[in-house]
């Protein structure tokens, strides 16, 4: 419905009069480095907005405005310090690969924030239409939003910024990114005027607003996944062969963690751990069907709440944004394709565009990548480095032998044995190489090397048939729950460190933020800092204890229950009992195990000799200390994840299903 003109200028008028009362009125925020709009948006700043017509009246507005009304209480931001969210305008808006905080602002909207101007500051934002069903479905037509934004001092009112954006239907989106230098309102208080003017059914929003102080000394966390990377075939961990020659010069400068563990033997639940510092049981996650609970406090909610920004790149999968782990991100970003051959280096590219964006800041940046992940087939010439000259296979996606599934337990001949391994150490070799030497030299180029604690480790390992199994998400054995962890702190202090005292992926979170001296909110966690075992400060505490389940393969959920405790140096494994049915789906049977397994993990690290029965006091014991420690100490659960055609597309693309 068009509005007349004249109510148009009427409407205007009385809009100026009450701005021009509120000014002197409205609270301040004063002495800040980092002022995020969307957290200090309230009903308050709330001048026009269609979604009021919402709630005045749902079902006219859904028959005046379809498109709005669809959207309306979808993607609602669930990050830590947001704030009230009044007609549900703040959104983690999905936007193709991208999940991005988002004021939602469709025309007409008209948004005010008083704030004081801090020194040398400046306004950050990027501004946008998404398409809408109607838009793609008709095929035909535009959607136009005039964005603009007007500053009110005391002596004046000016515009500073004007522009509008046409969107077609053969678009997903268009959006500008802008950056205004407010010098001169320095030490001034203002009001700061966002505005949305043109097609009422156009999705427009403002993406992370915000006004920062760009520093001189900042400190940054950047945090990398390396997915499917077993710790035995990194060099710094004793491996023969060069497959990690960048991440060997990083492990110089850095403290090495030689006995790390991760909480899962597959990706989802063990990332959960590594960004909420809890065990698979306290956070609930174990299928891919479940998400975080938004209740729990993440890595990133608190970098947030301490005015860092926070960005992600990621191989998506079992790490997308969908999962919950979005949450307190300002973009969370899948990087690429994940079968790509060189996923690897758009990971490495999109990475490297963030940073650049934000090396005057504060930051926090979570790489992930599943290049050595299957499919392992890496780009010429690192496919054939290892390779025999008379290899068969110069790629392999494991869905051509389903070691993920009916042949999760069949056995190779040894050629073909090592034809994969090859591969493998491949995909190692070509991440090295193309992201983090990458990485590591932006960081020196730019100058924020020394100040960027730069965490390297990964979410599991993967089976070659050590314990005649394939893959990973089946077993806790060490070749896949015991993962590299390599910290570089500030300044490299640590530098060659090596540490064979027990480390957990639970501990990475605690250990930045003592390392960053923030105090952690009062909320659970099992995980503690490490900068105790760096500094070889004795706790008492004897060695950490370790928690790994895996609570069945996450695809056919064919494979039992298994659980993994240590106490000291001695482990323990919990085997339940294969169904019938599910025995009879192998092609090949499953190796035969005992219920219980026990392996001291100092002069037996691949686990080869069980003597849980040849030691029936130690068992009892163990097990009194499993049924001790193995117990949910929180109230938190999973919740369930809705996207499961999405998901069912990453699981195919990764090889997990046809």
């Amino acid at each position: 419905m068009k509005i007349p003109t004249r109510s148009r200028t009427l409407s205007c008028l009385i809009l100026f009069v009450s701005i021009s009362i509120l000014h002197s009125s409205c609270a301040r925020k004063t002495d800040f480095s980092v002022y995020r709009f969307i957290d200090h948006f309230t009903e308050d700043n709330i001048l026009l907005s269609p979604f009021s017509d919402m709630a005045k009246d749902p079902e006219r507005f859904k028959e005046m405005n379809p498109i709005l009304y669809d959207i309306a209480n979808k993607n609602p931001l669930l990050d830590s310090g947001v704030g009230k969210n009044p007609l549900l305008l703040k959104k983690k808006l999905k936007i193709g690969p991208l999940d991005i905080n988002t004021l939602m602002a469709p025309p007409n909207s008209h948004y005010k924030f008083p704030v004081r101007i801090p020194a040398n500051s400046i306004l950050e934002f990027t501004y946008g239409i998404r398409r809408d069903d109607e838009l793609l479905n008709r095929g035909e037509g535009t959607r136009t939003a005039t964005f603009s934004i007007i500053i009110e001092t005391k002596e004046e009112r000016k515009e500073i910024f004007a522009k509008t954006l046409n969107l077609g239907p053969e678009q997903s989106l268009v959006f500008n990114y802008k950056k205004i230098d407010l010098s001169e309102f320095a030490q001034k208080d203002v009001i700061l005027y966002f505005q949305t003017r043109g097609d009422m059914k156009a999705l427009a929003g403002w993406f992370n607003p915000v006004i920062y102080v760009p520093q001189q000394e900042t400190k940054n966390v950047l945090l990398i996944s390396l997915d499917t990377l077993r710790a035995d075939h990194v060099g710094c961990y004793g491996y023969p062969r060069e497959t990690s020659p960048n991440i060997d010069l990083l492990a110089k400068d850095s403290a090495v963690f030689l006995n790390t563990f991760a909480t899962s033997s597959w990706t989802l639940p063990s990332h959960v751990s590594l960004m909420t510092a809890l065990n698979c049981i306290n956070h609930q996650v174990y299928n891919n069907d479940q998400k975080i609970d938004p209740s729990i406090l993440t890595l990133a909610d608190v970098m947030r709440e301490n005015d860092y920004f926070n960005g992600a790149i990621t191989g998506g999968g079992f790490v997308k944004g969908s999962f919950g782990f979005n949450k307190g991100f300002d973009s969370y970003r899948v990087g690429g394709n994940i079968i790509s051959p060189d996923s690897a280096h758009k990971i490495c590219r999109a990475s490297l565009k963030w940073i650049r964006k934000h090396k005057d800041r504060n930051f926090f940046l979570f790489v992930h990548t599943y290049q050595i992940h299957t499919p392992y087939e890496s780009p010429a010439p690192y496919n054939e480095y290892f390779l025999a000259d008379d290899a068969e296979y110069k790629r392999i996606r494991q869905r051509k032998f389903r070691f993920y599934q009916e042949n999760r337990y069949t056995p190779v001949t040894d050629k073909l044995k090592q034809n994969i391994i090859d591969l493998y150490d491949a995909g190692i070799l070509y991440t090295d190489e193309v992201l983090i030497k990458a990485l590591v030299d932006e960081l020196k180029a730019l100058g924020i090397y020394d100040n960027t604690m730069i965490i390297l480790l990964s979410d599991h390992g993967e089976e070659f048939y050590d314990h005649k199994g394939w893959a990973h998400s089946h077993s806790v054995y060490n070749e896949i729950i015991k993962v590299p962890l390599i910290i570089k702190f500030f300044a490299s202090e640590h530098a060659g460190v090596k540490t064979k005292k027990y480390a957990r992926l639970i501990d990475v979170m605690p250990t930045i933020f003592d390392a960053l001296n923030i105090a952690y909110p009062d909320q659970y966690t099992d995980g503690k800092s490490l900068l105790d075992l760096v500094n070889g400060r004795n706790t008492g505490d004897g060695e950490r204890i370790f928690l790994a389940e895996s609570t069945t393969d996450p695809i056919d959920r064919k494979i039992p229950k298994k659980t993994a405790i240590n106490q000291g140096r001695n482990k323990l494994i919990m085997n339940d009992e294969y169904d019938p049915q599910n025995l009879a789906y192998f092609s090949f049977p499953p190796p035969k195990i005992e219920k219980f397994e026990i392996y001291d993990l100092e002069v037996d690290p691949q686990e080869k000799t069980n003597f849980a029965l040849s030691a029936p006091n130690l068992t009892r014991q163990l097990l009194r200390f499993m049924e001790i420690h193995f117990i949910q100490k929180c109230e938190w659960s999973a919740i369930k994840n809705d996207n499961t055609d999405e998901i069912r597309e990453q699981l195919r693309a990764l090889g997990y299903i046809k």
